[in-house]
């Protein structure tokens, strides 16, 4: 299935927009007998450089590429919340050679909104490449040292992007569920978001679980709440929704779209036998090759990353599963909903 190994060099294009991972033809004949991969794999980010898919495609990239033999490319194609990328993999050659890594939940509302042609279920999704619960994120150093404090302090000041943003459903369910007076403020960029909290103009800001462990920034912030029924291995001191319950005698769900995954996926119409080449690349990386799961380790990612959520059909099912909910909680009228908080 794969080819021999060939040495590699990385080039850095374009401050880092581009990652060209360019392998030495120790094989003059590599690549051209019509198997796949059969020339350069491209690996397209719906976010610049620096954001979490971004890393996930760098740190796949140069292992891929010695399994393959093959040169594999990470490009950034921004705009239109990601969904600038979804199509340029979209309306490529159905031929597996090109990849989009992107966010369930931000193409779950995308698609509920008309925004993707073709749709998200006639994407070749082949696996959820990371999956971290939401939580609400506060400065470690400012008044809330539990989520008691901060629902004792309402109205809660909340903000990010937009009113599309994934984060949204899960900081409204706990915040309608709780009866709770808040304040969302939309239109920060993401660092924005973050760095608003330590400056006191937020209270809170709702990220994965391991997001300021990447950043660096875990001692600047306190996880107050989690998205999970049990305690979560990176955010050991946040109370969990179970807690929750119990302590405001309230009921809420778990649900696929308060977790923060990482779709990969190629173009619509690529023969079933490349896809399944490529879920099985991926899943071999994170069950076999022990320089990844290093990799894997150093950025924390070990929990979250697993190998039983990559293949064709437990992708497409998760899919499937993100748009019900999504259909469900309704996202038509997010901008009033977040508009109705404190009056």
């Amino acid at each position: 299935m794969h080819r021999g190994r060939r040495s590699s060099q990385v080039i850095a294009v374009s401050a880092g927009a581009t990652l060209l991972l360019a392998s030495c033809a120790n094989d003059p004949g590599a690549g051209t007998d019509g198997e796949f991969p059969n020339g350069t794999v491209r690996i397209v980010v719906g976010s610049g450089p620096g954001s979490t898919m971004d890393h996930l495609a760098r740190g796949l990239a140069p292992h891929l590429q010695d399994m393959w033999g093959e040169s594999v490319a990470v490009e950034n194609v921004e705009g239109a919340n990601q969904s600038a990328g979804y199509h340029e993999v979209a309306n490529s050659d159905p031929d597996g050679h090109d990849l989009f890594i992107g966010v369930h939940g931000t193409f779950g509302i995308h698609e509920h909104l008309g925004n993707l042609e073709p749709g998200l279920e006639e994407f070749e999704w082949f696996g959820t490449l990371l999956e971290e619960p939401y939580a609400f994120h506060a400065d470690a150093d400012g008044p809330f040292g539990s989520f008691d404090d901060l629902l004792d302090d309402q109205p809660i000041r909340y903000g990010d992007s937009g009113y599309e943003s994934p984060v949204n459903p899960f900081a409204l369910t706990v915040f309608d569920t709780l009866d709770a007076d808040y304040v969302f403020t939309p239109g920060y960029d993401p660092g924005e978001a973050q760095s608003s909290v330590l400056t006191g103009e937020q209270d809170v800001v709702g990220r994965d679980a391991a997001q300021m462990l990447r950043t660096g920034t875990a001692d600047d912030y306190e996880v107050l709440l989690v998205a999970t029924e049990e305690e979560h291995p990176l955010a050991p001191d946040a109370m969990t929704f179970p807690e929750l319950e119990d302590e405001y005698d309230v009921e809420l769900p778990v649900l696929d779209i308060f977790q923060l995954g990482f779709p990969i996926g190629t173009t619509p119409g690529t023969p079933e036998e490349t896809v399944d080449i490529l879920a099985d690349s991926v899943r071999e990386l994170i069950e076999d090759d022990a320089q990844f799961q290093e990799w894997m380790e150093d950025n924390h990612m070990s929990e979250s990353m697993q190998a039983d959520r990559i293949g064709r059909e437990v992708t497409q099912e998760h899919v499937a599963d993100v748009l019900e909910q999504y259909e469900d909680f309704g996202v038509t009228d997010l901008e009033e909903r977040l508009g109705n908080g404190a009056n």
